[in-house]
């Protein structure tokens, strides 16, 4: 296993490079080594004389060879590593690059600039082996946008074994089918899974007057393949959801945590079954004689994660319910459980992808509201003074605009992002009033 190619990039460092050398890592077709930035004839790159400017050729046979992963099955270009005159050639020593990490930044740049469509999935990772020299690892994973092209050239790159080639018209015609292909299959999936939710319902005391939320992760590609996600009477231990603490933090310098089902309802899901190629885990709330809540995880062999709550509109409490009462109870929805799900639902994608050796699988991230019967209401914790209403959800069935996660660090900005389409779709604007979220890993997993 070639470590640089599937490390999580905040792991990534020296050993690794070394590594690569010591196991003489041949050129293949996910990675790919250049001794210096390219240039023409005998004259080196302006950056590496000691100039602030990255040359022209540099900068084409970068994103060529870097495009030609994206458009094949992803890869790493390795700057700063000398290659064997052997065929194939492979990792003989490092070749430290002129300040690493601002070279790094400056080809982010170009990148952006120099590829259409963008490049979702890319990491410039520097490593610094002497000062502020070192090795740079471009690394980028198969694309659901491919076929990419170099704007400049207007060349669509392939790897082929351990070249980089140009695509035929044919090639582009035929990669965008498949890549067509590819997206209707992840609609299918997700519409497969909405459909299934309406059947989470059933186990309910009155399931035609409930409500419910449901959260599905899924790879876009086919990166992740999980050889088995039950092992000796549970979940497997690798892929067990990183436990993640969300904080609100107040101009005032106040922080909140938001409550999840735990702490709402005492529901959290722990005995884990087996399904065929899956595993589920259910947790309930039995009011004496129905469930009137639910909640269930999922975790699939493709790498599909699901997490969903159901809940009964009202009930009529037991005898032992406190405080009595002979009226109706009616069930709503706290403010900061659809944040809390989606918060650990990305983590817990990341951890996923991260164990099945793929940390650049992109995921799409689903979100839906359904309520069967009467009007649900919105709430927040108002302490001795009960629940305050925010808002109210009628019925019927709210699908949020599809979540792309990608980059992890890109996590905070994402959830921030589902909390504004949270109460935009309660046709309620998200007050800065309300501070900032703030997330945190918990010391022990679920």
């Amino acid at each position: 296993m070639i470590e640089v190619l599937s490390k999580p990039a905040d792991q990534i460092n020296l050993d690794d490079i070394n590594a690569l050398i010591a196991s003489k890592v041949p050129e293949g077709e996910q990675i790919e080594f250049k001794e210096n930035l390219p240039a023409r004839g005998q004259t080196p790159d302006p950056w590496e004389n000691g100039g602030g400017q990255i040359g022209d050729r540099a900068k084409d046979k970068i994103l060529e060879e870097v495009v030609a992963f994206a458009n094949a099955h992803g890869g790493a270009l390795v700057l700063g590593i000398k290659e064997s005159d052997t065929k194939p050639p492979v990792a003989t020593k490092i070749s430290p690059i002129p300040r690493c990490r601002e070279l790094a930044e400056r080809l982010k740049l170009v990148f952006r600039d120099c590829v259409e469509p963008q490049l979702s999935r890319l990491e410039l990772l520097p490593v610094p082996t002497e000062g502020e020299s070192g090795v740079i690892i471009i690394r980028v994973g198969r694309s659901r946008l491919a076929p990419h092209r170099v704007t400049k050239t207007l060349v669509c790159p392939v790897r082929r074994s351990d070249r980089c080639e140009e695509m035929t018209m044919r090639e582009i015609q035929d990669m965008t089918l498949n890549v067509s292909r590819g997206l209707e299959g992840l609609e299918k999936r997700l519409l497969e899974r909405s459909k299934r939710f309406e059947k989470e319902f059933d186990c309910l005391k009155t399931p035609n007057d409930a409500f419910g939320i449901r959260l599905t992760a899924t790879p876009v590609g086919e990166e992740i393949r999980l050889d088995r996600v039950f092992w000796n009477g549970s979940l497997t231990e690798e892929f067990r959801k990183p436990q993640i603490l969300v904080f609100r933090k107040h101009e005032n310098g106040d922080t909140d945590q938001l409550s999840g089902l735990e702490h709402i309802h005492g529901l959290s899901p722990a005995i884990w079954r087996p399904r065929l190629r899956a595993t589920r885990s259910e947790d309930g709330d039995d009011s004496g004689n129905g469930l009137i809540r639910n909640t269930y995880q999922e975790l699939h062999c493709d790498g599909l994660i699901e997490w969903g709550f159901v809940s009964v509109s009202s009930f009529y409490p037991p005898r032992n319910f406190h405080p009595p009462s002979d009226k109706p109870f009616l069930c709503n929805l706290r403010n900061d459980l659809p944040v809390v799900m989606f918060a650990n639902l990305a983590f817990w994608a990341n951890h996923i992808r991260k164990q099945a050796l793929a940390p650049a699988a992109e995921y799409a991230l689903e979100v839906e509201l359904r309520v069967l019967r009467g009007v649900i209401q919105i709430t927040r914790d108002s302490g001795p003074a009960g629940h305050l209403s925010l808002g109210t959800l009628q019925p019927g069935s709210i699908k949020f605009p599809r979540y792309s996660l990608d980059d992890p660090d890109e996590i905070p900005s994402l959830l921030a992002l589902f909390e504004r389409d949270f109460w935009n779709s309660l046709d309620k604007d998200l007050s800065t009033a309300q501070g900032t979220l703030e997330i945190q890993k918990a010391s022990n997993p679920n």
